[in-house]
């Protein structure tokens, strides 16, 4: 069975243990830390420290031994098998076949030809082909697992920063995440507030300043906007423009100013004196028109197109053409 869905994979293993377990598992994810992470969770679920071995110049005849070895304490042995990729050709249809007892966990980093054997007698997860947004979905999602795990929760727009601030790499966000959620000590949220003073930006564009140029400012940003840009900018466009809409609606309902921290969270007082001004410029119907544009470039990104620097163009010469009302 093949799974390109990490949470799925990870369910359908929790529900198999212990008594329905597989012999063999394929985790194929070219991230290193994500990997091991993903295997470390599945020798956990099957409860006993494996031998580990590298597909590179992998010994078959000690695999064999060590698969085929019962423990003195008790339960079948495992063995784990990295970077597959590099077993060589003459072996790979010998790997199943030793599976006369424990368990065997394949880790790889790029496609190998063990693939179609695991899914047909194990369970394997694919993410070697996972799209930019479906990888940022889901690191998102885990993002904001770890911070419930810990007691709390993170702010749309704090979320929407981190990710511009650093690279979609799982082990950079696992580390800032954690800094975070001891930095709100007791508070039950984290906000952009927190990301800007703890999170060091490591990207070299200035996605946020340019999401605010584009939204705030109607104009042509400092920063490219080109195929490159796009995955990055998209959530911090929708998070400036979800911003204006609250602002905007709060001043059109004439909600009291003390009341506007339950819903727009935490923002520089500075900062936010100058949205107000904007936000009743520009009015609700603008931030809700940009959405909808927002969304159209999304789903024309997914179904119709790969130039997403055009799709960009298109957004924001849409905005700075729309007549608030």
């Amino acid at each position: 069975m093949r799974y390109m869905n990490k949470a799925s994979f990870l369910k359908a293993i929790r529900a198999s243990a212990p008594n329905h377990l597989s012999r063999i598992y394929l985790v194929a994810i070219p991230d290193d830390f994500e990997r091991s992470q993903v295997i470390d969770e599945i020798i956990r679920i099957i409860g006993k420290d494996p031998a580990r071995f590298s597909g590179s110049g992998l010994n078959l005849g000690a695999l064999h031994e060590h698969l085929s070895t019962v423990s003195l304490f008790g339960g079948e042995p495992i063995a784990v098998v990295d970077e597959a990729e590099k077993i060589i050709k003459a072996s790979l249809p010998q790997v199943p076949t030793i599976l006369h007892a424990g368990y065997l966990i394949l880790g790889a980093k790029a496609k190998t030809p063990l693939a179609g054997a695991v899914e047909k007698e194990g369970v394997a997860l694919d993410l070697l082909e996972e799209k930019p947004w479906d990888k940022e979905k889901r690191l998102v999602e885990e993002v904001q697992k770890l911070v419930v795990n810990a007691g709390k929760r993170i702010t749309p727009d704090a979320t929407a920063l981190l990710f511009e601030r650093i690279e979609k790499d799982a082990a950079i966000l696992k580390t800032e995440i954690e800094k975070l959620i001891c930095y709100a000590a007791e508070s039950d949220q984290i906000t952009s507030t927190d990301v800007m003073a703890i999170v060091s930006a490591n990207r070299n564009h200035t996605f946020w300043q340019a999401a605010e140029e584009i939204v705030w400012e109607r104009k042509q940003p400092a920063l490219v906007l080109d195929d490159a840009t796009f995955h990055p900018i998209v959530p911090i466009l929708r998070a400036q423009l979800q911003l204006g809409l609250k602002i905007a609606t709060l001043l059109e309902t004439d909600t009291a100013k003390e009341q506007w921290g339950q819903v727009i969270g935490k923002i520089y007082p500075k900062t936010l004196e100058k949205r107000t001004v904007q936000a009743a410029q520009l009015h609700s119907t603008y931030f809700r028109q940009g959405l909808k544009y927002l969304f159209e470039i999304e789903l024309l990104s997914r179904t119709q197109t790969t130039a997403y620097g055009a799709l960009l163009d298109l957004f924001r010469l849409q905005l700075m053409t729309y007549a608030p009302r």
